[in-house]
């Protein structure tokens, strides 16, 4: 139950030379993450968009419109008779606050 308890002694110095050893070897053997976007291709498809925005088909078909209370989000582009999105836009939404509607039915 009880392990061994093992008291160091040390300066200043040594702790400081201990700790820039640790944080040299840590930097040393660290892979920085992706950037934001690197893997998604420069024209999505509807499916990677929704996807990556984390919403469904129809919510992605919605934000393409223009509407009285606000221009559209995200503009479709019809490549081929496809519909592609930019990466940057795609992006760009992600970044993007939102304002929710919100229940008014008090």
């Amino acid at each position: 139950m009880y392990g061994t308890v093992i008291q160091i002694t040390m300066t200043p110095e040594q702790l400081t030379q201990l700790l820039d050893e640790r944080l040299a070897n840590a930097l040393a053997n660290y892979t920085p993450p992706k950037p934001e976007g690197a893997v998604l291709p420069d024209l999505m498809t509807r499916k990677q968009t929704a996807e990556t925005l984390q919403v469904s088909l129809t919510t992605l078909n919605d934000w393409a419109k223009d509407r009285d209370d606000r221009p559209a989000i995200l503009i479709p582009r019809k490549i081929n008779g496809r519909v592609r999105y930019h990466r940057a836009d795609v992006l760009a939404a992600m970044k993007e606050s939102r304002r929710f509607k919100q229940n008014r039915s008090i």
